[in-house]
């Protein structure tokens, strides 16, 4: 679910867009259909590029590990990109999921995300250390 932030993104920009077309989520590999809410993600990383999408299920997945991340570890911790880190969320964060995540497991796609999630992804706080760039000018 998490990893140690050793090093940092220079770039890293999160989009919530309405899909024109059919995708593919990057971290549950189920279809992105036309219609839905989803997030692009760019990332630069020691010269490398990645793009990636995540479905809106995975997206608030993202979003959770990262504010858990962020009150508990310091924000020493970052949800890997595609969630297949292969960490127990007890193990890991002491406890069971709230209802409103662990709901979303259970997800089948097409479904809306339950009233708790939020529907359209926020932008996120820069990964720790790391640069959000929005408009391509960076901070």
């Amino acid at each position: 679910m998490s990893h140690y932030a050793e090093e940092h993104y220079t770039v890293y920009n999160e989009t919530g867009v309405r899909a024109r077309k059919e995708h593919t989520c990057s971290a549950c590999h189920e279809p992105i259909r036309p219609g839905d809410l989803y997030t692009r993600v760019a990332i630069i990383f020691e010269g490398s590029v990645e793009a990636l999408k995540r479905c809106a299920r995975c997206q608030a997945i993202h979003e959770h590990l990262r504010e858990l991340s962020l009150e508990h570890r310091d924000g020493e911790m970052w949800p890997d990109e595609r969630l297949n880190c292969g960490q127990d969320y007890a193990e890991e964060w002491g406890g069971e999921p709230p209802p409103e995540i662990a709901a979303l497991a259970f997800l089948l796609p097409g479904e809306p995300l339950p009233e708790a999630t939020p529907k359209v992804p926020p932008a996120p706080p820069p990964p720790h250390g790391g640069f959000r760039t929005d408009d391509g000018t960076g901070f």
